[in-house]
């Protein structure tokens, strides 16, 4: 017996090194037009009429600030935007792995999923870690120092957007030279963990949910991936590295 863990579950990601221009457009077009739709949420009051219909009190998301939402709702869209980014620059510049349509619109829907979550709790005035009692004139800066969830979830999202992407770049500069072809990079930030790219997914997916609801709701979003990457995605990769 080896001693290795057995990969569990599914897994979505192609091992194939091969161009997937069809797939790639159609993730890159998802991931941009997930953007749009968080904003849209906020700008055009969808969340707030669906937790008006659900019987809660909403918070105002549109206001007089940037992009006609309030401040509040100007930071929770940015993330939304910061993240398709994220993913947007990881596809072009970064993966070189096929991406089959099918797995474009499954990764694309879940982090649909995940953000609009964040966006109908950030407008439930029960659970938003929007600052109450701010006058209209208050600055995305007031905002921010107003609301130690928000705070404390802007930095996580960003050090985790950092890290994911800072790592994945670092991963792929060490494999573009020929003499290290068929080598894994321990180097880095991968010399702290060596799956620290989920690492920094986690995170700045827990920033996000504690932006938008605060520590409890970030706290069990920050689990589940956590749990997700132990018991399936690292072990699938790990006998993928195995049967290499």
């Amino acid at each position: 017996m080896s001693g290795k863990p057995a990969a569990r579950g599914w897994d979505l990601a192609s091992r194939e090194k091969r161009p997937s221009p069809f797939g790639s457009t159609l993730f890159v077009g998802l991931r941009a037009a997930d953007a749009v739709l968080q904003y849209s949420l906020l700008r055009q009051e969808w969340a707030s009429d669906i937790v008006k219909t659900l019987g809660g009190i909403a918070v105002p998301t549109v206001g007089a600030g940037p992009l006609g939402l309030t401040p509040y709702g100007v930071t929770l869209s940015s993330l939304a935007v910061g993240a398709s980014v994220k993913h947007i620059i990881w596809r072009i510049a970064i993966s070189e792995q096929e991406m089959k349509p099918a797995a474009a619109v499954t990764i694309s829907a879940f982090n649909t999923v995940c953000n609009t979550a964040n966006t109908l709790l950030s407008a439930w005035a029960l659970s938003s870690a929007a600052p109450t009692n701010l006058p209209p004139s208050a600055s995305i800066t007031d905002v921010l120092l107003s609301s130690p969830s928000l705070l404390a979830g802007s930095v996580l999202f960003n050090l985790g957007i950092a890290t994911e992407l800072f790592a994945e770049f670092q991963r792929k500069w060490f494999k573009s030279k020929p003499e290290n072809k068929g080598k894994p990079y321990g180097g880095g930030l991968w010399s702290l963990a060596t799956n620290i790219n989920y690492g920094g997914y986690t995170l700045w997916r827990t920033g996000y949910a504690i932006a938008a609801a605060g520590p409890v709701w970030g706290l069990l979003v920050g689990a589940f991936f956590v749990y997700d990457f132990t018991q399936r995605a690292i072990p699938i990769l790990d006998r993928y590295c195995i049967d290499k």
